[in-house]
């Protein structure tokens, strides 16, 4: 079988290649240069070559995505909406177009209605607004599903949806602008001499993925029968924002201050997947830990992290 991967040498999307490889697919990843999703430039000529060549994309797996933490989502969602949605809408027309069975994108927890306390469950995916500081990106993962409805419904172009929690690990963007909570985190604690100032409060309570565990997943959903219901992805344990710092703190040695700036937003104040129906869909449950998945992505970013920096 063979898969074109968008975002392939991205975080998520370097260890998908590297899952789907090892369990014996063709994984075509082009990169933005040769293939832009956002302009189209470049795209028709690639596929006009591979099909050219003898080839057929039978998945399109999307993970590319212009995305970040609180910070990014502030400043830039325009920007988050339109370069994502519009990423999202090609990849559809591109598999209409040249006759792709299957498109896997990739969806968020930040999706999920903003008010919602507990443990989020797929069968209150459409219940309500997002929360503000998530609300564009959260909206087109939204935009995702609707658009996997549509062209099931009209051309019959298979899907699964997968909602996927926070993730964390090697090769992510540390950069603070555009990082993740964790991996901010982890580059602030390294950087620091005595003191880290944080936002928020530290109660807010994630939840956190591996993303060789993620990259597991999508991976197996390859070959899902169609199904149009969301399923959740991720571990269905919850940790504070404080106990993620002081695990981060102690993995690096840090023993300096934690100072917690409350006048600055942290989201709301719980999201945590209810995991129970990718367990019956999927068969499967992460591997990785929390200490140890972060123990590795620390150790990874004190190796690379003169070129983690610079990545942006």
């Amino acid at each position: 079988m063979r898969i074109l991967l968008t975002g392939g040498s991205g975080f998520l999307g370097c260890h998908i290649v590297a899952e789907a490889r090892a369990r014996g697919y063709e994984v075509l990843t082009p990169r933005s240069t040769e293939f832009d999703l956002v302009t189209m430039k470049g795209v028709q000529e690639y596929m006009r070559n591979l099909v050219g060549g003898g080839g057929q994309v039978d998945v399109i797996v999307h993970s590319a995505a212009y995305y970040g933490g609180i910070g990014i989502n502030e400043t830039e969602p325009a920007t988050i909406f339109y370069r994502n949605t519009q990423m999202a809408l090609n990849v559809f027309e591109l598999a209409r177009e040249h006759q792709v069975r299957k498109v896997l994108p990739i969806g968020s927890a930040c999706a999920y209605p903003g008010y919602l306390q507990g443990d989020l469950k797929e069968a209150h995916f459409w219940d309500g607004k997002l929360h503000d500081s998530v609300e564009a990106y959260g909206f087109t993962k939204k935009i995702q599903l609707v658009a996997q409805r549509a062209y099931f419904k009209q051309h019959g172009i298979e899907s699964n949806h997968l909602v996927l929690t926070n993730l964390y690990g090697p090769h992510d963007v540390f950069t603070e602008h555009r990082s993740h909570v964790l991996a901010a985190m982890i580059k602030k604690f390294t950087d620091a001499d005595d003191k880290v100032v944080l936002w928020g409060d530290g109660s807010p309570i994630r939840e956190f993925l591996y993303v060789k565990d993620a990259a597991d997943a999508i991976v197996r959903a390859i070959e899902l029968d169609h199904d149009l219901e969301p399923i959740n992805v991720g571990t269905g344990v919850g940790t504070s924002i404080g106990e993620l710092a002081e695990l981060v703190a102690k993995l690096i040695g840090f023993r300096g201050e934690i100072e917690w700036d409350t006048s600055k937003p942290g989201g709301t104040h719980r999201k945590v997947l209810d995991v129970t129906r990718m367990k019956q869909k999927l068969g499967w449950y992460p591997r990785w830990r929390l200490e140890d998945g972060l123990a590795e992505t620390v150790d990874w970013y004190l190796k690379n992290k003169e070129a983690a920096d610079l990545r942006e």
